[in-house]
């Protein structure tokens, strides 16, 4: 993976950024600086990477500049060997896009880091302040352990040993070994738990079912008491209705004649009732407002024809404004005339003209200049004094250059042989000879070699007396013929195997022979107490007496019956003697059995035994064999782990002869360059004719060679200077010629300047210093002229507008009849009061006509409200067939009331009727009138107690059943002990589920410890030598690299210092922890892109306690990384750049303060 550009295009700061890193350079490390200042995005940019990748988070610190929404993040991406376009914006899913706006899969932008999250891209692939900070404390907070360093450096998995603590707490939480809590001990309690529930409950059938029929009679026993106190309390509600319902009927036979009493009038609408006040209120109103406005009409009518307009002033009222501004033009000119006529009395030009040297001159303005004059006379002014110091300048140099000249040709003779190319291409090869010496380095290293030659043959002779007894020549060893490593492997496991087998045969037969004579000394000792009562003693005596039967029915004489006599005797002594001793008989058979079982393991044993001896023999005569043919004189036991012991003696015997015939090779070749260096400086030496000791050493030679060329560069520099110096006097004379010749050109400029003017009419040539004088009067003289000419033109300009503003005034008395008697201020005024008089009568003469007008239609419409309240009156009078809207107002009222008293009853008739249960009114009265209320109250009287006593039977009753009750559902029946079986049952599969779980876990766990030992042990010898040269290199030498010492519970990491000591991980200086966190890191790095595709490297502004020298040793690591890979590293250092540029010319700097609306541009170091 390789990022090839990366666009921030709405993210943190940046709107359109662009940061170039153009393609992948070919042999040349892919290493880039981004620079930029506090606060100019260099984090923002290391985070636009991570967030490019793996996607902005749903919270983004990010978003300040631009929304969520807006947010969008682009780069062209080398991935899976292509060059991709991808767009990445804040969404929760479906953020990432192609070029096009399409949708892709977060895979394939990922597809290169093999299945890496971002913590571990973090963790791997993206160092900062803080992961350094972190990754020291991570070194103190592992102790050193050296497994886990190197791992997660390597693999970026340093929290898969707390992932794997986790899943062993999970297991733990589980089952612990003698541990009194974890999920196991929780199930095996809710098992006996369900086990004394179910001890409980689990009844007898007979005992389930009298609690049944129990509970049945009791219920039975319920119904009834409940439905004999539903009676008696139906009974006394339907008393206490009627009792109830007495005192209501008595208040609605009043209600009824009251409505009886009320005269009957017709129904007049709801709303007259309050309509009536208001219509009578209005009528008053209209009335009063009529005869107002009949007076106000009256009082306009008469302002109206007591005002009279004026026609003439009326018309003047629009010019009024054009004669304040003509008055006010007047009464300026009348003040300001007197001043500006005594300040042009005051201006004189004749002074002026007397500084100028022109007095009584007729035309003053033909003495002022035009501005191109000007303007040529003062450039030439300016410019003369850089005239005539380029003319003097060039003298002073002049004289200098011939001076110099003069002075270094004092004893300098030209040498033509100095120039000559022979000569010159002589001395060249000198010099280049000389250059390309090796001077003292290879004698060091000559010296160095002889040295470690000495070492080599000391250790070849110790390597060959480790190979003894075997005495041959040194070439020998290189010719042998030696097993493979399998065969010897094949060799050493049959050997140990075979000898396990004779081992173990033997600690058998030690075993077997001492049970064998114990069990025969058992069998001995039982048949010297009880006798031959063993069974083949039985069965051979009942044999004999079988057979004795047989012959004595064939034969049937006097000596078979003896003989069968003898025989069956015998038999009976043999079976008394068995059942007298018959425990001794079950013990002395299991002797036998086992003393057979015993002679038949040993023989087993012996035939292993046997043939474990075969094979070894066999083995040691191949393996003998083997070495007659590797060297005769090889004489060693036949014992694979002795060979294979001296065959590492012979390899360590052949890199020893390695080592030192590369030592003597690297001699030879070190003193054959030193000669062909001789060689060739002295034939360079010859060549330029040089004369040197026949006998002197290289180091002489060079030292010649270095004077000689030290004499030549002198001649030829002092050679060289007087070129130059003759050269620099021609330049200055050319110099100071241009300087007189730009001098006359002036001269001619300025005089052809003056006499196009004035000035050519004075008495020779006007000096630069005169003309200068001249100019900042002539300045004067423009601008008294000038002044003068303004103020007589406003002087008649403001006579002007008096005499118009007086011709006005008198035209606008004799319009308006205004004597003209009195100053043109006084007439004015009486005019403007005049035109203002007759503007204000018209204003009030139409507001008064606005006025009369807004009262008449005020006065009308209050007439039509008039009317139509008439109208209303009259329907209403005409409804009840009165005279007057007060009789109006009574019968209404009157039908109100009859209206609530109506009202009234029928509410009592629905109440009574609800409360008494009867369908209708009548039925009420029905009830009511056959009712006896003494009768009532003594019933009452009579069944409240029973009432009393039914709740208490009731109560009891219904205790009983739910006592009995609660005893069936205490018991809950066969399903209740089915729910506590499936409980059980679902209990021990959960105990099954979690044992498997836990053993899966256990396996699991054990799988992954023993996998990343094997990982680490594999991968720790190449990554601590990469580590300890990182280590080695960015402190300088102060720490000659890592180191693996064994430790209480594993290999643990210490430093070795430059003077040999060590320093455990917690004794180094943060600063030092750092580093060696760093050189961690870089090693994971290259051991990562040794197995995968390369991937971005990017570091954030790390160095800030390295000082110069070491920022440039760690620069010098991260070159070698882009060797494999891209690396970006980010600083807001200028000097870091340098240091980088130094280290690698070849890096690229990005400047983040150029990210603007285009692109970054690329500051190549070259």
């Amino acid at each position: 993976m390789r990022i090839n550009r990366l666009d921030l295009t709405r993210y943190g700061k940046f709107t359109d950024g662009v940061i170039d890193f153009g393609p992948c350079p070919v042999g040349s490390p892919d290493l880039h600086i981004i620079y930029g200042p506090n606060e100019a995005g260099k984090s923002t940019t290391s985070d636009a990477i991570l967030d490019l990748i793996f996607g902005i988070g749903t919270t983004s610190k990010y978003g300040f500049l631009h929304p969520y929404a807006s947010m969008r993040i682009g780069a062209n991406i080398r991935v899976a060997g292509q060059d991709r376009e991808f767009v990445r914006i804040k969404r929760p899913q479906n953020s990432l896009l192609d070029g096009e706006e399409r949708i892709l899969s977060d895979p394939m932008i990922r597809a290169d880091l093999g299945g890496i999250d971002r913590n571990a891209f973090t963790t791997m692939f993206s160092l900062d302040d803080e992961t350094l900070e972190r990754g020291g404390q991570n070194i103190l907070a592992s102790k050193g352990d050296l497994g886990e360093l190197l791992f997660s450096a390597s693999a970026g998995l340093s929290d898969l040993s707390r992932q794997l603590i986790e899943i062993r707490g999970e297991t733990d939480a589980f089952y612990r070994y003698r541990a009194r809590s974890g999920g196991l001990g929780d199930l095996k309690a809710r098992l006996q738990d369900l086990k004394q529930q179910r001890e409980a409950i689990d009844l007898q059938a007979s005992d389930f079912q009298r609690l049944v029929a129990e509970r049945d009679r009791l219920s039975r026993l319920y119904d009834s008491a409940i439905a004999e106190r539903t009676q008696t309390q139906k009974r006394i509600d339907e008393i206490r209705r009627i009792l109830q319902t007495t005192p209501h009927m008595g208040r609605l036979s009043g209600l009824r004649q009251k409505l009886a009493d009320l005269e009957v009038v017709p129904e007049p609408p709801e709303s007259w009732r309050q309509e009536l006040p208001q219509l009578k209120s209005k009528e008053i109103e209209h009335r009063v407002k009529l005869e107002d406005l009949s007076r106000s009409s009256a009082s306009l009518d008469e302002e109206v024809a007591g005002l009279q307009a004026d026609p003439v002033a009326l018309k003047l009222a629009a010019s009024m404004e054009e004669f304040s501004e003509l008055k006010a033009r007047y009464l300026t000119a009348e003040k300001d005339i007197p001043k500006l006529s005594a300040r042009a009395a005051e201006l004189s030009i004749e002074s002026i003209l007397l500084l100028l040297g022109r007095p009584g001159e007729p035309s003053p303005s033909r003495l002022v200049l035009d501005a191109a004059t000007v303007g040529t006379l003062r450039a030439l002014i300016a410019s003369k004094s850089g005239v005539d110091a380029r003319k003097a300048g060039a003298a002073d140099e002049l004289a200098k250059a011939e001076h110099a000249l003069a002075e270094e040709g004092i004893g300098f003779r030209e040498a033509d042989a100095l120039h000559s190319a022979e000569r010159t291409k002589a001395f060249e090869l000198l010099a280049a000879t000389l250059k390309a010496q090796p001077r003292s380095e290879d004698e060091l290293v000559l010296r160095s070699l002889s040295r470690r030659r000495d070492a080599a043959s000391g250790a070849l002779s110790e390597a060959i007396s480790r190979l003894l007894p075997w005495r041959g020549a040194v070439g020998e060893l290189g010719t042998m013929v030696c097993p493979s490593a399998a065969t010897l492997e094949s060799w050493k496991k049959l050997f140990k195997s075979n000898e396990e087998a004779l081992r173990s045969a033997r600690s058998e037969l030690e075993r077997l022979e001492p049970e064998a004579r114990r069990l025969e000394a058992e069998i001995e000792a039982l048949r010297s107490q009880a006798g031959d009562i063993d069974e083949a003693t039985a069965t051979a005596s009942r044999m004999s007496r079988d057979r004795a039967w047989a012959e004595h029915r064939q034969t049937m004489d006097a000596a078979s019956a003896d003989l069968f006599e003898a025989a069956m005797r015998a038999d009976d002594r043999v079976l008394s003697q068995r059942l007298l001793h018959y425990a001794e008989v079950g013990k002395l058979n299991q002797l036998l059995q086992r003393r057979a079982t015993v002679r038949s393991d040993i023989q087993t044993v012996l035939e292993s035994h046997r043939r474990a001896e075969g094979e070894l023999e066999k083995l040691r005569s191949e393996v003998a064999e083997k070495m007659s043919t590797i060297s005769p004189d090889l004489r060693l036991a036949a014992d694979p782990q002795e060979l294979e012991e001296w065959l590492c003696n012979r390899d360590a015997a052949l890199k020893a002869r390695d080592d030192l015939a590369a030592v003597e090779q690297d001699m030879a070749d070190v003193r054959d360059r030193l000669a062909q260096a001789r060689r060739l400086l002295t034939q360079a030496l010859n060549a330029a004719e040089v004369g040197f000791h026949p006998d002197a050493d290289l180091a002489g030679l060079a030292s010649a060679a270095d004077e000689a060329l030290e004499a030549y560069n002198e001649a030829l520099s002092r050679a060289r200077q007087m070129q130059r110096l003759r050269k620099d006097v021609v330049e200055r004379r050319n110099t100071l010629h241009l300087a007189e010749r730009a001098t006359e050109e002036w001269t001619l400029v300025w005089k052809a300047t003056c006499e196009v003017c004035w000035l050519g009419e004075l008495n020779g040539l006007p000096s630069v210093d005169a003309v200068t004088e001249i100019l900042s009067t002539l300045e004067k003289l423009a601008s008294a002229i000038e002044t003068k000419d303004t103020l007589i033109d406003r002087i008649q300009k403001m006579e002007k507008d008096k005499a118009q503003f007086q011709a006005r005034v008198l035209e606008l008395c004799s319009m308006l009849s205004i004597p003209s008697d009195g100053s043109p201020s006084e007439l004015a005024q009486a005019v403007v009061e005049k035109v203002r008089g007759a503007g204000l009568n018209q204003e009030r003469l139409e507001k008064l006509v606005r006025d009369l007008d807004a009262v008449r239609k005020e006065e009308h419409g209050l007439r039509l409200e008039q009317q139509l309240l008439e109208a209303r009156a009259r329907k209403m009078i005409e409804f009840f067939g009165v005279d007057t809207l007060d009789e109006v107002e009574a019968y209404c009222d009157l039908a109100g009331r009859r209206r609530e008293l109506s009202r009234s009853i029928f509410e009592l008739e629905q109440e009574l009727v609800e409360s008494s249960g009867a369908s209708d009114i009548a039925g009420v009265e029905t009830l009511v009138g056959v009712a006896d209320k003494v009768d009532l109250d003594e019933e009452l009287a009579r069944l409240t107690p029973v009432l009393e006593d039914q709740d208490l039977r009731c109560s009891e009753v219904f205790r009983d059943r739910s006592k009995a009750q609660d005893a069936i559902d205490a018991i809950g029946g066969d399903s209740m002990v089915a729910e506590i079986e499936e409980r059980r049952r679902t209990t021990l599969l959960e105990i099954e589920d979690g044992a498997r779980r836990y053993m899966e876990l256990r396996a699991g766990i054990a799988a992954a410890e023993h996998g990343l030992r094997l990982y680490r042990d594999r991968h720790r010898s190449g990554m601590m030598a990469r580590a300890s040269a990182a280590f080695r290199t960015i402190s300088r030498g102060a720490y000659q690299g890592v180191a693996a010492q064994p430790g209480k519970d594993g290999d643990v990491l210490i430093a070795v210092t430059a003077a040999g000591g060590s320093k455990a991980a917690d004794e180094l200086s943060k600063g030092a922890r750092f580093q060696l966190y760093l050189a961690l890191r870089v090693a994971g790095y290259h051991e990562f892109v040794g197995n995968r595709v390369s991937v971005p490297f990017i570091a954030d502004d790390i160095m800030e306690t390295f000082d110069d020298f070491r920022a440039e040793e760690a620069f010098k690591l991260f070159a070698e990384m882009a060797q494999h890979g891209q690396v970006i590293y980010l600083t807001h250092h200028r000097h870091l750049t340098d240091i980088a540029r130094k280290v690698c010319p070849g890096v690229r700097l990005h400047d983040l303060d150029k990210v603007g609306a285009t692109r970054l541009e690329i500051v190549a170091a070259e």
